[in-house]
């Protein structure tokens, strides 16, 4: 069996495993046979600051910085007890890298990841009040599972400046350097396009109107999968070649806004009732 045979062996694999995860959770979250369980749905949105952690990064060549991007899509939750909640995203968001060279000054790699990201967090609720104004505040983990959309960045380097090239716009392409490769392409061939890691997060949840909540969430986001194995290949630059043999990290704040679905809020203004 070549490699690439057993590369999409592992990657169905991998995916046949989170499609199977999602399900559950999905049928889980919809499990509406109680007409009096509390399921939420809506949109979130946020911001969120990301960097690469390397298990050998050299510093004394390249110089790294933290990259800021968005994250938006839908959200659900479903209460599987009093204090407890189970809540699934389905988002849109965005990883990257800033590096700079040290012994290539000129050196400047830009970079933005594209991500389907799908995490599942288990959440425990705790009362609280603000000048008797109740509120609700939560703990919680679980799984991330991230799907590699592709990436673009922006590229300088003394040989581009030889070639009279300012600054080289590049996209990443996943597949082995061709015979005729793309023009501002960036070549990977042994990558990970499903990413897994882990979630803690805390926040606060208001409740503005019956049966709808506003969630204000905080999380950090630990990837276990590394990237790619080995360093990909520039079409124009033979010199450098960019390195994400890494796992990505990341902080996240976002709001959600969500309604419950079944009740549409004809229970009184409590986000505690009993089902």
């Amino acid at each position: 069996m070549n490699k690439v045979s057993i590369i999409k062996k592992k990657y169905l694999s991998t995916t046949k495993g989170i499609n199977i995860s999602v399900l559950i959770a999905v049928l889980y979250l919809f499990n509406i046979s109680d007409i009096k369980a509390q399921v939420f749905i809506g949109a979130k949105a946020g911001a969120r600051t990301s960097w690469l952690e390397y298990d050998d990064f050299a510093a004394e060549d390249y110089d790294k910085s933290l990259f800021f991007g968005f994250s938006a899509g839908l959200t659900g939750a479903i209460k599987v007890q009093k204090r407890f909640m189970l809540q699934l995203d389905i988002m849109y968001a965005q990883n990257g890298k800033k590096v700079n060279g040290i012994t290539d000054p000129s050196l400047q790699n830009d970079a933005k990841y594209h991500y389907l990201n799908t995490p599942i967090v288990y959440k425990l609720d705790f009362n609280g009040s603000i000048a008797d104004r109740p509120f609700q505040w939560h703990v919680g983990a679980g799984p991330n599972v991230n799907f590699w959309l592709g990436g673009k960045g922006l590229l300088k380097s003394v040989e581009l400046e030889e070639e009279s090239i300012d600054e080289l716009e590049y996209k990443i392409i996943f597949d082995a350097v061709p015979a005729n490769p793309e023009f501002g392409g960036l070549y990977y061939n042994e990558f990970n396009r499903v990413q897994v890691g882990l979630i803690v997060a805390t926040g606060l949840v208001l409740e503005p109107l019956p049966g709808q909540l506003l969630m204000i969430d905080f999380r950090y986001e630990w990837g276990h999968s590394y990237m790619a194995r080995e360093k990909g290949r520039f079409t124009n630059v033979s010199a450098y070649r960019d390195d994400l043999t890494a796992r990505n990290q990341a902080i996240q704040i976002s709001v959600a806004y969500v309604f419950d679905i079944i009740n549409k809020g004809k229970k009184e203004k409590k986000i505690y009732y009993k089902n």
